[in-house]
């Protein structure tokens, strides 16, 4: 069970209910916890193991160009190392293309929540910040491996950001950014290795390296199912009836015409969703969101 090894007894917590608010717990030592490390990481860094594309490095939220860590779609060595000595953080994305215990532990919390996901591992020098105030599009388990972490956190200024819709770059906005700097968050929780912090998507946060080590930790980013992930399904399974499959005439699509064809296709949607077998699809359905065979 690998929600246990992030949110230990209280992983039940997350199959139950999204989570509407912050929340810290405490894990027990884990599998996890020795399988990845901060030597693992570095190893990584510094025989260029990731990819370029997937690879970023950031300080006080400025991103630095690829450039100064690649080359032909390839990492230079020594370089990415050279940017974290000179106080950048590392975010190594989508690490588990990397580390096939991360794959099959991401393989297993998509079997158990039906939520597809990835996993960063962030570095961060000693008393230096990354990313500055942002949201996520999706639910963060920040899991502390080793160094501290200090997590304040705004409720949210756009409510369920998704996908590219409602994303932090292009919502960001200067009356946003000083309401940041002059209100105290919602709450601040400093991580130490053995804590996951859950943090629900939407939620602001500006997280920094506390402490004389440098921290590490990984983000679990879990892509919450909707209600608009069922809706297309049940849209989708249209295809297997040919009405659906039949041509629309140019004359149907002019602006002058178009709200009269939107009209009957909506009206062979409700008749054909009124009919449909719902057991039967989410038979065929639910194996496409555990992943499972």
């Amino acid at each position: 069970m690998s929600l246990h090894e992030l949110l230990g007894t209280h992983a039940g917590d997350l199959l139950a209910a999204c989570p509407t608010e912050p929340r810290l717990y405490r894990r027990q030592h884990t599998a996890l916890d020795q399988a990845i490390t901060l030597d693992l990481m570095n190893s990584y860094i510094d025989h260029g193991l990731t990819a370029p594309s997937r690879t970023a490095a950031v300080k006080n939220g400025r991103a630095v160009h690829p450039g100064r860590f690649s080359e032909n779609g390839q990492m230079r060595r020594g370089k990415l190392r050279g940017l974290i000595e000179e106080g950048h953080t590392v975010n190594l994305r989508e690490i588990q293309r990397n580390a096939p215990f991360l794959a099959e532990f991401c393989a297993r919390v998509q079997a158990e929540t039906g939520y597809t996901l990835y996993v960063s591992a962030i570095i961060t020098p000693a008393g230096e910040t990354g990313l500055t105030h942002h949201w996520d599009q999706t639910t963060v388990l920040a899991a502390q491996m080793s160094g501290r972490k200090r997590w304040p956190l705004w409720a949210p200024t756009v409510q369920h950001p998704m996908d590219d819709h409602l994303g932090s770059p292009t919502q960001w906005t200067r009356e946003m950014q000083q309401i940041w700097d002059t209100t105290d968050p919602f709450a601040t929780y400093t991580l130490e290795p053995g804590d996951t912090l859950v943090i629900p998507r939407g939620w602001v946060h500006a997280p920094v390296c506390a402490g004389e080590e440098p921290s590490f930790h990984l983000t679990f980013a879990l892509r919450e199912r909707t209600p608009l992930d069922l809706a297309h399904q049940l849209i989708a399974s249209a295809l297997d009836h040919d009405t659906f499959r039949e041509g629309l005439a140019p004359t149907q699509l002019r602006a002058d015409n178009l709200g009269s064809t939107l009209g009957n296709v909506r009206e062979m949607i409700t008749d054909y969703l009124a009919g449909l077998d719902l057991d039967r699809l989410a038979d065929r359905i639910a194996p496409q969101l555990t992943g499972t065979p």
